[in-house]
């Protein structure tokens, strides 16, 4: 008699064998643009707000109190990523601008020395990027002109359904995250 099969744990490869959806959802409420959050009167919860999936992934936007590093820190910390995609994430996070999360073209980091810094194989390095990329944390820009015209550019954002957990633990814990 043999043990039953215990279900396997998908990869990131097999996002990309998932068959397309069907129909696209409706979005649950439209993002709000460039305008600051309602945080709420002290001793009232925060309400964060809802996205839809195609909404979640796009760059969220920050107000002027809020600092793109802090929050981008505490967003790889606090997200149930794969340890090796936060530990990437992290070391771009060092690399890039602390104030917009661009990582200038002439600083961009070559896999191998992603690998070299974060004591990873150049493979599971590639796995990491994907990971940050498919769930919004890197993006990929193609720069157009320059000595480096043709090469990808890295540049980190926060997702906005990230950035909304983010604020909603703050507004619930704002002695521990100071400003």
């Amino acid at each position: 008699m043999t043990a039953p099969a215990t279900p396997r744990i998908p990869t990131p490869g097999d996002l990309a064998r998932r068959p397309p959806a069907t129909a696209p959802t409706p979005p649950v409420s439209a993002p709000k643009s460039a305008a600051a959050p309602d945080f709420p009167e002290p001793g009232q919860p925060y309400q964060p707000r809802k996205f839809s999936p195609e909404d979640a992934l796009k760059p969220g936007n920050l107000t002027k109190r809020e600092h793109f590093r802090k929050h981008f820190l505490f967003g790889m910390r606090t997200s149930h990523m794969h340890p090796h995609a936060r530990l990437v994430g992290h070391d771009l996070m060092w690399r890039a601008s602390h104030a917009t999360g661009r990582i200038s073209p002439s600083l961009q980091p070559s896999t191998e020395q992603l690998a070299q810094a974060a004591g990873l194989t150049a493979a599971q390095v590639d796995v990491a990027l994907q990971v940050l990329h498919t769930r919004g944390w890197l993006q990929h820009r193609r720069l157009q002109e320059g000595p480096r015209a043709g090469q990808t550019a890295y540049s980190l954002a926060i997702p906005a359904a990230a950035l909304e957990g983010i604020r909603a633990w703050i507004a619930e814990n704002p002695r521990e995250f100071r400003r």
